[in-house]
């Protein structure tokens, strides 16, 4: 069954794959990246250093979707909209919240966002099957070197697969690469859940052998992400067994671990506690372009009287989406949680313009003018744009804080999940103590006080504590068959539910949305019983 979608389809593909030879993610001398004479799709995938050069643009497709401004930079947000964990205000993305967009297959958030997710995706496994099928057939190459290549490739091409059954659930895979002789074979039916799931662990066992801890550049993949990957995919098999085994290897591996709280999104992010980043560098060839991902997410503070952007208070913001009060009051539930102060979320943004003070307030009070009001919606609108906690997890405090364009890299796996996974296979294998430990080693480093007994509950409150936003949640509560119910339970906030003029999104929503409308334009290109997703029919 062959590759097909709109992407791979074009008549521009062999000029795109040589372009991706000058592109790349990593730290600056991985960025930039020496410009060829000789550059072919001949040379890319038939010398050792096509192939290296190959694997380098891999990296720059994989960080596509995070800096495509369109729709106010929402493509990367779908998820985080979509989750029990965040509430839509305004904005494009507001709409993925709201199911007006992403719901059905007839809507303008389907044919925009939720396609970009399938051609992304699948624009990925591509490129890796060409370099995988190219390494293979490559002969006088190092071994090692040659292991290298399809170690990284096959983490990428997992990790896209992964992605796209999660969201999509009738997928297709194939390991062959589009060329001129198969690009319009058509796939006529969705790959089995075997098929997919055999190739996903084949390609992370060969990368957990053949990949070191600690990759020659930060953003390249490594043993420990490959492992965690591994144990991600263990949990949607029910296989706990296999997904303990690979959290404990992280993590008594002694390669990686939990820094402080205050450093998790500090800086570059390269530390011990990351896994896989997406880098971005600014004004560097190849370094790619700018990400609006903080400026959706801290509220438009600056808005309030006695109030200017800051670095402090989080640089610029529109609150288009922010935490819910679901979120909120689990953060509060321990006074000593230091993830609000400033860290991984910003709960209170303080006065700073003396010209503008309200009176009876003073500088470096928190702003208070506005609340969360359950009735009065031009007054909870107010407290939502300007006064809401919002995240700080993508937020460049480098840049001018006036500057909504950020260049922060962006955190994809770490280990903190990587604990909680630990902790949640350990509990289902009846390891109480391990688990717990796991889980109290994540809630310890927070300043939360520890807990001595835990269940499921347990477990998805505190991944909703520490990795809220960053795109894990949806996943997690579709895996354990809690999506639909906690949707129900939580999603955006009550008032702003009743004040959306389509109607309330709990009203709205289905248990077959769990699963994402497969875009018509896609369906288009595939065999004409191809199955659609339950629901979109």
């Amino acid at each position: 069954m062959k590759n097909m979608n709109l992407y791979l389809l074009s008549k521009r593909l062999f000029t795109m794959v040589a372009a991706i030879v000058v592109l790349s993610s990593c730290e600056k001398d991985f960025l930039e990246d020496k410009l060829r004479s000789d550059t072919s799709v001949d040379f890319l995938y038939t010398t050792p250093e096509g192939l290296e050069s190959a694997v380098v643009g891999l990296y720059s497709l994989n960080r596509e979707i995070y800096q495509d401004l369109s729709l106010n930079g929402t493509y990367p947000l779908i998820l985080q909209a979509k989750s029990d964990l965040g509430v839509g205000i305004t904005g494009e993305v507001s709409l993925y919240s709201r199911l007006l967009w992403g719901a059905s297959l007839g809507d303008f958030g389907t044919t925009s966002g939720i396609n970009a997710h399938w051609v992304h995706h699948y624009r990925i496994v591509d490129r890796c099957n060409a370099i995988i099928k190219g390494a293979e057939n490559l002969e006088g190459i190092d071994e090692s070197r040659k292991n290298q290549i399809l170690a990284e490739a096959m983490c990428m091409r997992a990790n896209a697969y992964f992605s796209l059954y999660r969201l999509f659930n009738n997928i297709y895979i194939t390991t062959e690469p589009t060329t001129p002789e198969n690009a319009f074979d058509v796939p006529q039916d969705k790959s089995s859940v075997e098929e997919i799931f055999y190739l996903l662990r084949s390609d992370l066992d060969f990368a957990i052998d053949n990949l070191d801890y600690n990759p020659e550049q930060f953003g390249r993949w490594g043993q420990g992400a490959a492992r965690h990957l591994r144990a991600k995919v263990a949990m949607w098999e029910e296989d706990w067994t296999e997904a303990a085994a690979q959290a404990d290897a992280i993590i008594t591996s002694g390669n990686h671990s939990l820094v402080p709280t205050e450093e998790v999104f500090a800086g570059e992010l390269d530390h011990s506690e990351t896994l896989f980043a997406i880098n971005f560098e600014r004004e560097t060839i190849g370094g790619g372009s700018q990400h609006i991902m903080n400026w959706n997410m801290v509220s438009a503070y600056s808005d309030a009287p006695g109030l200017v952007q800051s670095v402090e208070n989080g640089g610029a913001g529109a609150g288009f989406i922010s935490l819910n009060q679901y979120t909120i009051d689990l953060l509060n539930e321990d006074p000593n949680d230091k993830r609000r102060n400033n860290t991984y979320y910003i709960f209170e943004y303080a006065y700073n313009d003396e010209s503008g003070l309200p009176a009876g307030k003073e500088l470096g009070e928190p702003l208070d003018l506005y609340e969360n009001s359950p009735t009065d919606q031009n007054e909870f609108m107010l407290y939502y744009r300007r006064q809401n906690p919002g995240i700080l997890k993508f937020f460049d405090e480098t840049v001018e804080p006036t500057d909504r364009n950020h260049f922060k890299n962006i955190m994809i796996y770490r280990l903190a999940e990587t604990y909680l996974i630990g902790a949640e296979a350990h509990m289902m294998l009846n390891n109480t103590p391990k688990a717990l430990e796991y889980l109290n080693d994540v809630r310890e480093r927070a300043n939360t006080a520890p807990v001595n007994t835990i269940d499921l509950q347990a477990i998805l409150d505190e991944r909703a504590r520490e990795l809220a936003f960053e795109g894990q949640r949806w996943y997690t509560l579709k895996r354990t068959g809690k999506l639909f119910e906690f949707l129900l339970d939580h999603m955006n906030n009550d008032n702003m539910n009743e004040s959306y003029p389509e109607g309330n999104p709990k009203v709205l929503l289905r248990e077959y949305m769990e699963n994402w409308p497969i875009p018509q334009q896609q369906m288009d290109l595939l065999g004409p019983n191809y199955p659609q997703n339950e629901g979109y029919n």
